[in-house]
C-alpha cells in the first residue's frame, strides 16, 4: 500500500478526518524521533486504531533501520552498521581514580554520511586487529550519542556497548565500499567529517616544535594547497609532520582523510587537519587550474580564495623593507586596484614586491590572474595577495568614476591634528602625532589582568573599591617613517580595534600550538600598513629610547595625502 492508500483505509474504518490523521502522523514521528517515514507512521497508527493492515511489514522494518543521518544528540541504545573510513590514534590518560584510561576513535561511513565512533578502555583492542582497516564493515551495538570537542555529534561505546568487526549477520551488498572522491576546495564545509583534496602546493611552512599543556613536546607544520576553486591550509601534527616533509611548493599532490574545522580567529575560514589516517601522494600529471575571472571588483568581496580580475592602479605605496620574526628583512609592496564599482588592496612580498615596484605605476590598467583573496580583520574587507602562480599583465583599460581608497571608514571621525612629527625629531615627553608604516612582524601579544575602573594591573590598582578583573591586551608594534623607528604600544580597546579581535579570542589560542600561526596571520594583515598614530611619548630607561603609547590611530592612504598636499600648494 502507498501512503494515500493507508490514509483512505483509516478514514473508511474510523471516520477520522484527513487533518486528524496527518496530526497523528506528526505526533508518531516525533515520538519515534523521526526514525520512520510517513508510511511507517501510518502503519503503526492503523494497528493502534484496529485497522487491519498486514502488508508492508518488511518495508516498515527497513524504515526503522538507523542511518548516520538519523543520529542526534542524547540518543541511546544505538545500533549502526557502516564502513571504516578513517582510523585515528589511541591516547592514554589518567583517570580520577588513579588508573590509566585509553580512548581511540574512527570514522564510520554509510550512504547517508560519516560519524565519529569513540571507543574507551577495553574496546580500543579492536585497533590491534589485523582486519581493522579502511573499508572494513563494523556493527555498533548499544552506543550513545553526544556532542564532541568541536560540537559535532559522535557515538560513544561505553561498558554496556559492543562493536563487532566483520559481522556475519549483515548483507555486505547493502554497504558498498568507500570510493575515494576528491572534493573541490570551495565545496568543503563543516558538515563533512573527512575529505580528500588535490591541487598545487603554493606555500609550505616549516615544522615547529612546541610544548603541550601536559609538558610533552609536540610538532606542527602546514602547507597551503590550491585548486581551480580556491586555496586552503592543511595542518599536520607530531609524527604526521613527516608525511609532507618531502613535498615542496609547486608540487601537485593529493591528500586524503583530512578533517575540516573552523579557523580559530576567522569564522569565515575553514582549515583542514590531518590525522594518522591521512596520506599524501604526488600527482604524476599537473592538475589543471582554471580560475574564475571576476568581472567587477565589488564582486570580490563575496568571492573566496583564488580569482582573476582587472582594474586600474589608483594607489601605490613606497617599496618597504620589513623585518620578519626570523630576523630576515624582506621587501613589501602594497597597491590599490580600482574600477567603477570598488577598489581592492593587493600585497606582494620579497622578489615579486621589488620587481613590481619597478613595473607598476598609477593610472595603469592591469589584468591580475590567480591572486589569493583573504579577509583582513583590521579593515574587515577582502584583500588580494600575489602568490607564486599570480600573473600580472599591463593592459589598456579605462573607467569613468574610479572608486579610490580613502582609509577605513570607521576611523574617519578620529580627531587628528595633522601636526605630524618625524620620529627622528622626538626628543622629549608629551603628546605627538606620527605617520609611518608597521615595520616588523608581531612576536607576541601580552595580556594582563586589569581593574575595570582604572585599567591598571590588579596588583597596582589603587582604587578604594576595585572593579572587576578584566583581561586587557598589549600589542607592541614598530613604526618606521624613514627618518627613524619607534616602538608603539596599543593597549586594551585600541589593540582590539587594530587587530579586529577581542582579547578573549586571543586568550583562547595563546596556550595552543596554533598561536604562532595566529601571530603569522595577524602580522600578514598589519605589516607594511601606513598608519597615523596619536599618543603619549615616554622614555624607556631599559632600551634607552623614546616609546609611544597610542590612544588613537587611523589607516593612511599615502596617495590621498600627497594629493592633499599638492592641492594646498
Amino acid at each position: 500500500m502507498k501512503t494515500e492508500a493507508y490514509i483512505r483505509k483509516i478514514i473508511e474504518n474510523t471516520g477520522l478526518e484527513r487533518k486528524e490523521i496527518e496530526q497523528l502522523v506528526e505526533e508518531k514521528k516525533t515520538e519515534l524521533k523521526g526514525l520512520i517515514s510517513d508510511e511507517g507512521a501510518l502503519f503503526i497508527i492503523a494497528k493502534e486504531l484496529g485497522v487491519d493492515i498486514k502488508e508492508e511489514t518488511k518495508r516498515l522494518l527497513e524504515d526503522i533501520d538507523i542511518k548516520v543521518a538519523d543520529i542526534s544528540v542524547n540518543m541511546k541504545n544505538i545500533t549502526l552498521i557502516g564502513r571504516v573510513k578513517e582510523i585515528n590514534s589511541v591516547f592514554t590518560f589518567n583517570k580520577s581514580d588513579g588508573n590509566i584510561g585509553k580512548v581511540g576513535s574512527f570514522l564510520l561511513h554509510d550512504d547517508t554520511g560519516d560519524i565519529r565512533i569513540v571507543l574507551w578502555d577495553e574496546h580500543i583492542n579492536i585497533f590491534k586487529e589485523n582486519n581493522f582497516v579502511k573499508n572494513e564493515l563494523v556493527k555498533i551495538l548499544n552506543g550513545y550519542a553526544k556532542k564532541g570537542k568541536y560540537e559535532e555529534v559522535e557515538i560513544h561505546i561505553g561498558n554496556l556497548g559492543k562493536i563487532i568487526l566483520s559481522p556475519e549477520d549483515v548483507d555486505y551488498k547493502n554497504y558498498p565500499k568507500i570510493k575515494e572522491e576528491f572534493i573541490s576546495i570551495s565545496n568543503i564545509d563543516l558538515t563533512m567529517k573527512s575529505v580528500a583534496i588535490e591541487g598545487k602546493v603554493i606555500q609550505k611552512f616549516p615544522i615547529k616544535e612546541f610544548v603541550k599543556k601536559n609538558g610533552e613536546s609536540g610538532k606542527v607544520g602546514s602547507l597551503i594547497l590550491m585548486d581551480s576553486t580556491g586555496s586552503i591550509r592543511a595542518t599536520f601534527w607530531n609524527e604526521d609532520t613527516q608525511k609532507f616533509k618531502e613535498f615542496e611548493s609547486d608540487d601537485y599532490i593529493a591528500i586524503t582523510n583530512l578533517n575540516p574545522r573552523l579557523n580559530n580567529l576567522d569564522s569565515t575560514t575553514i582549515d583542514l587537519f590531518a590525522s594518522s589516517s591521512s596520506s599524501i601522494t604526488k600527482k604524476d600529471q599537473p592538475i589543471q587550474l582554471e580560475v574564475e575571472l571576476v568581472e567587477n571588483i565589488n564582486q570580490l568581496q563575496s568571492r573566496q580564495n583564488i580569482v582573476s580580475f582587472k582594474g586600474i592602479i589608483t594607489s601605490i605605496d613606497n617599496l618597504k623593507k620589513v623585518r620578519l620574526k626570523s630576523g630576515d628583512e624582506v621587501y613589501l609592496l602594497n597597491f590599490i586596484v580600482s574600477d567603477n564599482t570598488d577598489f581592492i588592496r593587493i600585497t606582494a612580498w620579497r622578489e615579486r614586491a621589488e620587481s613590481l615596484s619597478k613595473k607598476l605605476s598609477n593610472n595603469t590598467g592591469v589584468m591580475i590572474k590567480n591572486t589569493l583573496l583573504r579577509v583582513n580583520s583590521y579593515s574587515g574587507r577582502k584583500e588580494a595577495s600575489i602568490i607564486a602562480d599570480t600573473n600580472l599583465e599591463i593592459i589598456n583599460l579605462s573607467f569613468s568614476n574610479l572608486k579610490k581608497f580613502e582609509g577605513i571608514s570607521e576611523t574617519k571621525n578620529i580627531s587628528h591634528s595633522n601636526n605630524i612629527t618625524k620620529i627622528s625629531e622626538i626628543n622629549s615627553l608629551g603628546v605627538f602625532e606620527i605617520k609611518g608604516f608597521i615595520a616588523k612582524e608581531i612576536n607576541r601579544i601580552n595580556i594582563y589582568n586589569a581593574c575595570s575602573k582604572c585599567f591598571r594591573k590588579i596588583e597596582n590598582c589603587n582604587c578604594e573599591e576595585k572593579g572587576e578583573i578584566k583581561p586587557r591586551m598589549i600589542l607592541n608594534l614598530f613604526i618606521d617613517d624613514e627618518s627613524g623607528i619607534i616602538r608603539s604600544s596599543f593597549i586594551g580597546d585600541i589593540a582590539e580595534k587594530l587587530l579586529g579581535k577581542e582579547t578573549e579570542i586571543i586568550m583562547k589560542v595563546m596556550d595552543t600550538s596554533d598561536y604562532d600561526k595566529v601571530l603569522e596571520k595577524l602580522s600578514s594583515q598589519l605589516v607594511g600598513r601606513d598608519i597615523c598614530i596619536k599618543g603619549k611619548v615616554k622614555f624607556n630607561d631599559y632600551s634607552n629610547s623614546y616609546e609611544l603609547n597610542a590612544f588613537d590611530f587611523q589607516e593612511v592612504d599615502v596617495n590621498y595625502d600627497l594629493e592633499q598636499i599638492i592641492n594646498e600648494i
